[in-house]
């Protein structure tokens, strides 16, 4: 395809800067698309901010979207021009010997050439997918999810792929720690499975809380005056475990703990929070430099099940979002057009007033309701 188009460039960490460059050539194995929703990842931030996560300067960030194939290389099999997807942010090189033998998620390249962060992304109005595979890497989005609801399937994938992790039987109390888009994915997909669970959500945004009581919680606690573990004692009670019982234990009774917030001290929290065989999962984005205060005893005596959380399951977010599962209209607090990308970068930092924060990359794409948050 030949013309131009407009692209957001970081050229080093903190600055960024609108591009008008030629819209991108494909090889055999690619497609082009036109994006037409995009929306900011917590991991974009730090990107921009620090130059976390990207294999070089000047790129183009942004790896969550709803687009429309444009072009496909000979060499695609299944992907027509025409059709409305999302797709992953993962790509891979496709010679190793674990393309080669269709492992394509343990290739070595996998993140050094993801979208956005080793390739360039979707903060500008055409990109590129190399290697496209029909449901491995482009998921034909159903009729019944708008172009805006699709630019979310991405984030919420993480619920819908770690849920099944967890080892949940149903009744269990699982806390969440953190409400923003990805926190509130994992509370809709373990209702959606087990809704006799009891979920409890953490936050210091109440604004956050608020919008965690339309995904499911069962209840919401704010940890910015006092610590959510003390909190969570007193409503579910103290756990007893080896050498450790009656008011000597520490532990609640709590089943599952998620750590959502990046932050190490919760990352302990969550250690010290669970009962005897309790289960932790990791699912934010962690620093090289993070350390966390885990005492040794809490992993020792209590025998927890620590499950990683970098993980998603593409097809069944869409799946969920079709069969009304998920619903985000009302996490999306703004939407911001594509030269607006610095200010949407400003209100997705703002986590008290924002949740999901949306770009409108096509200007001729339909506008949807929302539930903007103006700061």
């Amino acid at each position: 395809m030949e013309g131009t188009m407009k692209a957001w460039f970081i050229t080093e960490p903190g600055k960024m800067e609108m591009r008008e460059v030629p819209i991108p050539k494909i090889g055999p194995k690619d497609i082009l698309f036109k994006v037409s929703y995009a929306a900011v990842c917590g991991g974009d931030l730090p990107a921009y901010e620090k130059g976390s996560y990207l294999q070089h300067f000047p790129i183009t960030t942004g790896h969550e979207f709803t687009g429309y194939v444009v072009e496909v290389g000979e060499e695609v099999e299944g992907i027509e021009p025409g059709l409305r997807f999302m797709g992953t942010n993962l790509e891979w090189c496709g010679e190793c010997e674990a393309c080669k033998s269709g492992n394509m998620f343990a290739c070595e390249d996998i993140t050094k050439k993801g979208l956005g962060f080793g390739t360039n992304g979707v903060f500008a109005e055409y990109s590129v997918i190399h290697n496209a595979m029909l449901n491995v890497s482009v998921y034909p989005l159903p009729d019944n999810i708008n172009d805006l609801e699709g630019s979310t399937c991405e984030p919420m994938c993480v619920g819908a792929g770690v849920a099944d992790t967890l080892g949940i039987q149903g009744n269990e109390t699982i806390a969440i720690y953190g409400a923003g888009i990805i926190g509130q994915s994992l509370c809709q997909a373990i209702k959606a499975q087990w809704p006799d669970t009891k979920i409890v959500m953490v936050n210091r945004s109440p604004f956050r809380l608020e919008l965690a009581k339309e995904s499911g919680a069962d209840y919401i606690i704010s940890s910015k005056d006092r610590p959510a573990i003390d909190q969570m004692r007193e409503m579910f009670g103290t756990a007893n475990y080896t050498y450790h019982y009656g008011k000597s234990s520490e532990a609640v009774n709590v089943d599952i703990a998620l750590e959502v917030t990046g932050n190490p001290d919760i990352v302990a929290e969550c250690f010290h929070l669970v009962k005897n065989y309790g289960t932790v999962c990791l699912v934010a984005g962690y620093s090289d430099a993070y350390r966390a205060p885990i005492a040794p005893a809490d992993l020792f005596f209590k025998a927890i099940k620590y499950v990683p959380g970098l993980m998603g399951n593409f097809g069944k977010s869409v799946q969920y979002m079709s069969e009304g599962k998920f619903k985000t209209t009302h996490l999306i607090t703004h939407v911001f057009p594509l030269e607006e990308l610095p200010a949407a970068f400003a209100a997705a930092k703002d986590t008290k007033n924002s949740c999901k924060v949306c770009i409108k990359v096509d200007p001729t794409a339909p506008d949807y309701p929302y539930n903007r948050r103006d700061q």
